[in-house]
């Protein structure tokens, strides 16, 4: 049964949004997106409509939406307000009724969602042809329990009424899809959707609302816009070094934290420079403590606080246009160059296995030592590269006037750990012996290249790129200045 004319390509558009944001964010997450139809008058279950036929559900899995709405409705502490002039208190007794749809259907979904190891979420109704319609959006719960998250789901505000909030960015994204799915059904010109927003756009509000969230944790009220705040302070330089250092978030005086420095004149919140020139006595010992209006001074978490408390998080800048949202040593949110991201495992041992395996022939002895090796590389923290490439010994001497050669060596740990301290690449070849150090790369001009990304990343894609056309294997490893690895080239499918 058709609603609206443009169903079907909406449906599709919603989930095509989702797929591309899960791209970009390199996640491999389970997904299913549909649509409920509830009349907007009536009880009649014939009259509800699910988009698409083969979502798990039928009709009279929702018996019960129509009593559990009205009782709902009924019992909201919202029926109280009163708004001072009557479109205002009319406007407000209209939203009501939606938002005790979208609870039962919350709670009939939520029944549904233990047995089939998956999390449901919903849009907010919205009136379309005597119908009120719901986007909702499934995840695989298993994947969505791998992202850490927070556990109060929504914040008191003034006048008894409660506010949604996010646990984590995974969650915020759904939502931002899910608001851009009400926007797209609000419109009031029929167009055969095929898309609804940009995908980056739709990441950078779900940070900027996962961000919200967070200094509701803090302040109880959104008063500055801290994605904003950290990207300017992670671009500040102060003498021609870049943003390194902690910022701690919580309430002046927090009982667990120490300040041992307290400024006699805080910083405001938007003083950027004076806040970065601060940010250089802070690291491991010491951080900034901030109140979301100013940072007042330096200090450490003490061990006493309970995560449960959730109210204190910390913004860890590690280098020029990257940041990180940490809370209980949990990182919730990576930014990097102004594009947020899901965070991530320094180095994803099992990925790293899985794509030598299918480049090379490695055993489990040899897999293990570069395990070790890329591992001892992280732990520098001052980035470097390893090329493993079975031409190792051949690139080797073509390479020598940029290189420094050594006798070939088993790779080890502490010898990764001494020669990673050079700049250039490491070459290796996939049974694990180690060539030379110190290589300059050439390479092939190449359309997988980032414009965001460093020289070091940029040279190891035109490298690879280049063996790849002389159909050579070859896997690269970039290691960051914060001990992240890239693998370069992406896992086959």
């Amino acid at each position: 049964m058709s609603i609206w004319q443009w169903q079907y390509s909406f449906i599709d558009a919603v989930e095509n949004l989702l797929k591309q944001i899960f791209q970009t964010l390199e996640l491999s997450t389970v997904s299913y997106t549909f649509a409920i139809a509830i009349p907007l008058s009536g009880n009649d279950l014939g009259d509800i409509v699910l988009h698409r036929s083969d979502c798990g559900f039928i009709p009279h899995d929702f018996k019960g939406v129509f009593a559990e709405a009205q009782d709902n409705f009924d019992n909201d502490p919202e029926q109280l307000f009163f708004m001072s002039a009557d479109s205002l208190d009319r406007a407000h007794k209209d939203s009501l009724y939606p938002k005790a749809l979208r609870n039962a259907i919350r709670s009939i979904l939520s029944n549904h969602d233990d047995k089939r190891q998956q999390t449901s979420f919903c849009s907010f109704p919205v009136k379309k042809n005597n119908h009120w319609i719901i986007t909702v959006i499934q995840l695989d719960r298993p994947s969505f329990d791998r992202q850490y998250r927070l556990t109060k789901q929504e914040h008191e505000i003034p006048s008894m009424r409660k506010r949604r909030i996010d646990r984590c960015f995974l969650e915020a994204i759904v939502y931002r899809v899910l608001k851009e799915s009400e926007n797209e059904l609000q419109k009031s010109s029929e167009s055969n959707t095929r898309s609804l927003v940009n995908c980056e756009r739709v990441i950078e509000d779900a940070a900027s609302s996962l961000l919200q969230s967070i200094e509701v944790h803090i302040s109880k009220l959104n008063k500055i816009d801290l994605l904003s705040f950290a990207n300017a302070i992670a671009a500040e330089r102060y003498e021609g070094a870049v943003s390194e250092g902690r910022l701690i978030i919580c309430q002046t005086n927090h009982p667990d934290i120490f300040a041992k420095v307290k400024l006699k004149t805080p910083i405001d919140i938007y003083n950027y420079r004076g806040i970065r020139k601060l940010l250089e006595v802070s690291g491991n010992q010491m951080a900034l403590l901030c109140d979301i209006e100013s940072v007042w001074g330096l200090g450490i978490p003490l061990d006493t606080y309970q995560p449960s408390q959730e109210n204190l998080f910390e913004i860890r800048f590690s280098e020029h246009y990257t940041w990180e949202l940490v809370h209980a040593e949990n990182i919730m949110l990576r930014v990097e160059y102004r594009q947020p991201r899901l965070p991530r495992s320094r180095f994803d041992k099992q990925l790293f296995c899985d794509r030598i395996r299918q480049l090379f022939e490695v055993n489990r002895e040899t897999a293990n030592r570069l395990i070790a090796a890329v591992e001892a590389a992280v732990k520098q923290r001052h980035g470097t590269m390893l090329v493993i490439t079975p031409e190792a010994q051949q690139e080797t001497i073509r390479l020598a006037a940029q290189s420094t050669v050594i006798e070939p060596v088993v790779i080890t740990k502490e010898i990764i750990s001494h020669v990673s301290s050079v700049d250039g690449a490491i070459l290796i070849s996939p049974n694990g012996i180690i060539h030379a150090f110190g290589v300059i790369l050439d390479g092939k001009i190449t359309k997988n290249g980032s414009s965001t990304r460093g020289a070091r990343y940029n040279s190891a894609i035109r490298y690879v790129d280049g063996e790849r056309s002389r159909q050579v294997n070859c896997l690269a490893l970039i290691v960051s200045e914060d001990g992240y690895v890239d693998l370069y080239p992406p896992l086959k499918q």
